[in-house]
């Protein structure tokens, strides 16, 4: 019997988590899938998921998009081995995972070595050092260990093993939770890290905001600001060459056809208009207020806006739609400064909306911030279906806000 795609296609989706290097730039990103919005997997067949996912990218998504033009580390169960699924995906594009349910059979290996030879890399999937997979380490050019399951002396070990150095094996490490499991792997040579830690922030008491990045929290908010006022955001703009840099050439964009002499910051800040220099502000300020995290992080602030922006769309978050943006490019500044978000934003000139949101944790700003976080832990939220209900807000609809989003960073962004 032939490999089939399950029938019931619609309101499934896939997540994605990052794979970092040992700089926490983003190497990859692993698509995950979701059979509902608990975000989590809960289907008995691994099947099923490997057929959703395949089946999802290549009629519903857009793969470079969904993995902002990185690898794509995508799991498949034996029997979508066997079946040669692997071969649907550009060899360039996709990690092939191999779940630690198969069955090391001659079959399996005969696979294995047959997508080794037509160019894909192959990856083991939490790896249990059962001997079995001895058989295909030849064909295996990353091992995925999980942190939970597996004591740091012995990942070490393997890291340092004569087969792993001699074969130019690359370790990967699942499910870090803390910056010390982080620096703990990286002193002994670990490749690639998974998990959340970047989220979390290490706020330090003692703290405290360089002015440079201060300004840039001000420019934050007087782009938001229901009065805009020009010279104000032309007199931060002209304190900072990257940022006057960045102006100049957005103008000379926008003006490809019909160039235009630009005379002063002002004249340029007015040329482009509220829209476009709020939007500018959210990308440019960013991008400096982020250097000292993970490029990840600054990738999530701006897709979770975007996402922010979409959801707004709809007549239910029709009165947030103006702060919708930058509350959630601003969502992740406690993470980003290492500062407490009260001590960040509170005397900013910011809309009570949105101080109410990201402070309080409550309102309908909050509630639509909700949402478009969804997409990016997979750990359940219990009260995610309330809010969804209460906004009617679909699945199908949050999905493809989320692609649009996704989409925007990769053409606007990158």
């Amino acid at each position: 019997m032939g490999y089939q795609f399950m029938e019931d296609v619609d309101n499934k989706f896939v997540a994605r988590q990052a794979i970092f290097d040992h700089n926490k730039n983003t190497y990859a990103y692993e698509l995950l899938y979701r059979d509902s919005f608990e975000n989590s997997y809960s289907c008995s067949n691994e099947e099923q998921a490997t057929s959703q996912i395949i089946y999802q990218q290549h009629i519903f998504g857009d793969l470079t998009n969904l993995c902002s033009k990185k690898m794509a580390f995508i799991n498949f169960d034996e029997k979508s081995i066997l079946a040669n699924l692997p071969l649907l995906f550009d060899r360039n594009s996709v990690v092939v995972e191999l779940l630690a349910t198969i069955n090391v059979t001659p079959e399996i290996v005969e696979a294995v070595s047959f997508l080794y030879k037509n160019g894909y890399t192959l990856a083991l999937d939490a790896y249990d050092f059962s001997p079995q997979w001895e058989q295909i380490f030849p064909y295996i050019a990353i091992i995925k260990v999980d942190i939970e399951d597996i004591p740091f002396e012995k990942i070490s070990t393997l890291k340092n093993s004569k087969f792993v150095l001699d074969s130019g094996i690359k370790i990967v490490v699942e499910r870090i939770e803390t910056y010390e499991q982080f620096e703990l792997l990286t002193e002994i040579g670990v490749d690639y890290f998974q998990g959340y830690f970047f989220h979390k922030p290490e706020v330090n008491s003692g703290h405290f905001i360089k002015p440079i990045k201060m300004n840039l929290l001000q420019l934050f908010a007087e782009s938001v600001s229901p009065c805009m006022d020009f010279n104000v955001i032309a007199n931060i703009i002209s304190q900072d060459v990257s940022l006057m840099n960045g102006i100049l050439k957005l103008v000379n964009l926008e003006t490809e056809q019909n160039r235009i002499e630009v005379t002063s910051i002002k004249q340029a800040v007015t040329f482009l208009g509220s829209a476009k220099i709020k939007q500018f502000i959210a990308i440019i300020a960013m991008s400096n207020l982020s250097s000292d995290c993970t490029n990840e992080l600054l990738t999530e602030s701006l897709v979770r806006g975007k996402m922010m922006e979409n959801i707004a769309l709809s007549s239910a978050f029709s009165k947030i739609k103006d702060f919708a943006f930058i509350t959630g490019i601003l969502s992740h500044i406690d993470v980003i400064l290492h500062s407490p978000i009260e001590k960040v934003i509170s005397d900013l000139p910011l809309a009570k909306e949105i101080k109410i949101a990201l402070i309080d944790k409550r309102g309908l700003l909050y509630e639509a911030l909700e949402i478009a976080k969804y997409f990016e832990c997979p750990e359940t939220k219990s009260d995610i279906y309330f809010i969804m209900n209460k906004y009617d807000v679909s699945e199908d609809i949050l999905l493809s806000n989320y692609h649009d989003a996704l989409k925007w960073y990769v053409t606007t962004c990158r």
